[in-house]
This record gives structure tokens, C-alpha cells and sequence, in this order.
């Protein structure tokens, strides 16, 4: 289980703009497609994002992670993720259980 993940102060998932929509995926990168056609793009996390969710938080294995956020269409609504930075172990922490999706090394 991921050290300090989902924060608190998250948005609650799934985002409105897909609705009830199940998003099960095989891979990250069909994962990223789906949200692009819906709308969704990526920024970097505020100096406050980055205080709020990012700080504490650590993957699985309590390696550090960097965020990364994901912005509806629109604009109106930013959701936190991050990825574990240890070359061996890449897990990608998400806001649903179980919290994190292992992907293993070398994937993006």
C-alpha cells in the first residue's frame, strides 16, 4: 500500500466528465489514450499542488515519487498522480484502490 496516498484533499474519482465510465486498461500508455479522447491533457503540479499532495507521498515500497496532474477538459478540475522514481520499481499511484498499478522497469 502506498505511504500517505490518495491525499485527502483529492477530487473524488471517476472525474464527472466521463461519467460512471469502468476505465479498465491494459497498459498506461492505453490508459493515457483513452483520457486524451475524452478530453483530458497533463501539467506539472503547482508549487501548492506539489505541498498538498505530493510532499509525503511514497509508492508501495516507500521509494519517492513525482506528480504529475491530470487536467479535465476544460480546465476546471486537476487530479493528482504520481509515479515511483526508482529505475526497479515504477509503479504508477492512481485514485482508486488498490492505489497503485505496478508496470515494472523501464515502462513510462
Amino acid at each position: 500500500m502506498p505511504t500517505n496516498w490518495p491525499p485527502a484533499s483529492a477530487p473524488s474519482w471517476p472525474p464527472p466528465e466521463i461519467g460512471g465510465t469502468w476505465l479498465s486498461c491494459s497498459d498506461l500508455r492505453t490508459l493515457i489514450r483513452i483520457l486524451w479522447e475524452h478530453g483530458f491533457t497533463q501539467a506539472t503540479p503547482s508549487a501548492a499542488e506539489n505541498t498538498a499532495f505530493f510532499t509525503s507521498a511514497r509508492c508501495d515500497h516507500n521509494h519517492q515519487v513525482i506528480g504529475r496532474m491530470l487536467v479535465s477538459p476544460g480546465g476546471l478540475r486537476r487530479y493528482p498522480f504520481c509515479v515511483c522514481i526508482n529505475a526497479a520499481h515504477r509503479d504508477l499511484l492512481v485514485l482508486w484502490p488498490p492505489y497503485y498499478a505496478g508496470f515494472g522497469s523501464g515502462v513510462e
